[in-house]
């Protein structure tokens, strides 16, 4: 199935799709649900695919996502047109940064400033 943005995803992954709509448009809201009240299950997942999301992506140079423990990589493959940037923060800063949600002021880049990420 076709997402919006051209993006392609399998119609198995319709119910997660709905998880992250309800989940993040609960946070856009401003009532309090913020993204560290978000399931770890849910955060890793959403993690994963919007890294998935930015692999390869020609205007996002090659990024290493970890918080600590975990970590993922992302944008154009390392050695490809600059060193990789490391980005390390709290999963839901992360999130928030990945989502377009948050700027990623409270993450910490290595290697490289901050990758700016397209609009999802």
């Amino acid at each position: 199935m076709e997402l919006r943005n051209g993006v392609t995803d399998s119609a198995s992954r319709v119910p997660f799709r709905r998880w992250v709509e309800v989940e993040l448009h609960h946070v856009d809201l401003g009532i309090g649900y913020e993204l560290e009240d978000l399931p770890a299950e849910f955060t890793e997942r959403e993690i994963v695919f919007l890294t998935d999301r930015f692999t390869g992506h020609p205007d996002v140079p090659p990024t290493r996502v970890t918080d600590g423990t975990r970590a993922w990589s992302t944008g154009r493959k390392p050695g490809a047109q600059g060193p990789e940037v490391t980005v390390t923060g709290a999963p839901a800063d992360l999130l928030g940064w990945l989502a377009g949600r948050r700027d990623g002021s409270t993450l910490t880049p290595a290697g490289g400033p901050l990758p700016a990420l397209p609009p999802l």
